[in-house]
């Protein structure tokens, strides 16, 4: 993907952009360093996969009205003190195109440990079943250099689906205890991934789609309100609730059995993971 402008002058930008000449402190650089939330700030800001040491970012035009096309969503970064933000694009591992999103600022407002970079997406029917990203890392800025390397590498996806869950392990694992494939139930990985298996979790346990428990189960089932996912009997009987939601789905559809829309399995009928079925591939 063809970028027109240079990295020195989008920070140039940001910089007259996003920030007033007097909101921009003079310090100095060995003093503190920008980065992504990292695994310390998991309680607030979700994202970070210590498995490959990128934070992550989901979003869904599904959270806007269908008449609004356009949507801000800030990337968490944080530091001491207020500062402009330095980061280029990843090229080889971002997707979408310039007609999709723009960048506007890249600051941490005075007086606050966490800012943002801002993106503003434009809503497009090209991502109705596709997703898009963009892959962003943080740089030395002529005002701040960049913290540990372990926290500075971000992605930015969405899509006009279902937007993933947070990408941290214990969120995934969920996932992988429920939905059927040939990894283990307590894998970290999100390769069988797909926003129809998702929704059709959601749907068959009655969950919002703002609404994931963690694998450690400190979120309470909405419904229930204990905690989600405690032990085999509440993952099994998920996976029984998502068969039967399954069942019914290809009862009503002819016979047809709803499929994974993205990940290694995509094309193939989703499977839950009840106690004793065996993956068919």
């Amino acid at each position: 993907m063809k970028r027109i402008i240079k990295t020195s002058i989008i920070i140039m930008v940001l910089i007259i952009a996003g920030c007033k000449k007097d909101e921009v402190t003079l310090f100095d650089i060995n003093d503190s360093g920008v980065m992504f939330p990292g695994a310390g700030d998991a309680k607030t800001y979700k994202g970070y996969n210590s498995a490959d040491d990128i934070y992550y970012v989901n979003e869904s035009f599904l959270n806007v009205p269908l008449t609004q096309n356009t949507y801000v969503v800030d990337f968490p970064v944080r530091v001491s003190g207020d500062r402009v933000v330095g980061f280029e694009i990843i090229e080889d591992s971002t997707t979408a195109v310039s007609t999709q999103y723009e960048i506007t600022e890249a600051l941490i407002p005075a007086g606050q440990t966490y800012g943002r970079i801002r993106f503003v997406l434009t809503r497009d029917v090209a991502l109705d079943d596709a997703a898009v990203m963009v892959a962003i890392r943080l740089k030395d800025s002529e005002d701040l250099k960049v913290g540990s390397n372990e926290y500075r590498k971000g992605i930015l996806t969405w899509s006009n689906m279902l937007a993933m869950f947070p990408a941290s392990s214990s969120y995934t694992r969920t996932y992988n205890c429920i939905i059927l494939t040939p990894l283990s139930k307590i894998s970290t990985s999100r390769a069988y991934y797909s926003p129809n298996a998702h929704k059709a979790i959601l749907d068959a346990l009655g969950w919002p789609i703002t609404y994931w428990p963690a694998y450690s189960g400190q979120y309470a089932d909405p419904n229930t309100g204990t905690n989600a996912m405690l032990g085999v009997y509440y993952t099994d009987l998920y996976a029984q609730k998502l068969k039967a939601y399954l069942d019914a789905y290809a009862e009503a559809n002819g016979g047809v059995r709803l499929k994974h829309n993205a990940g290694t399995d995509i094309g193939k009928d989703i499977q839950p993971r009840t106690t004793g079925a065996v993956y068919i591939p």
